[in-house]
């Protein structure tokens, strides 16, 4: 596995441009003293529920991500859940921790996030991986006009780079 040091070395393997504006320049920092042990696209749906809103009818919550996780080549090599967890065809599978460590929101995209890593089970690359940082998204914002019932749901697609990030 490569060991990227920079989060532009990543979007040129990935061929994607971050954007050209004050929004660049507050991009997420890394964890002091980390550095990237895998990166891979997601290629999948935020679902969104209904759920009461306190001021009156009903409002978008986030209920999972499904998606499935892609090399440079479009190998996919895992998938993307509930949880928020990652599990990859080696069988090494992560839980993140809610809320966040940092996030930034990114215009009519869901925000980029830092998340630490919670859980660890089986035996392969995700054991070594102790933050998750989710950037260059597009897409995947709940929708503008709110639910009219409580038994609606939503999936808006998404596109994003999730790096993997071990302490040292």
């Amino acid at each position: 596995m490569r060991n990227y040091k920079s989060l532009g070395a990543v979007a040129a393997l990935f061929g994607f441009a971050f954007y050209h504006s004050a929004f660049a320049e507050e991009l997420l920092p890394f964890p002091e003293n980390s550095s990237i042990v895998l990166a891979l696209v997601a290629d999948g749906v935020q679902i969104y529920e209904s759920k009461p809103n306190p001021a009156g009818g009903f409002q978008w919550s986030l209920k999972a991500p499904e998606a499935e996780l892609k090399n440079a080549a479009g190998e996919i090599l895992g998938k993307h859940g509930a949880g928020p967890s990652w599990t990859l065809n080696d069988s090494s599978s992560i839980v993140g921790s809610v809320p966040p460590l940092k996030n930034l929101a990114a215009p009519a995209s869901i925000p980029w996030l830092l998340i630490a890593v919670k859980a660890r089970s089986g035996s392969g690359i995700l054991d070594k991986v102790d933050y998750v940082m989710r950037v260059a998204t597009e897409g995947g914002a709940a929708p503008a006009e709110p639910p009219k019932t409580q038994a609606e749901t939503a999936q808006a697609k998404y596109h994003a780079i999730y790096l993997f990030l071990k302490k040292g």
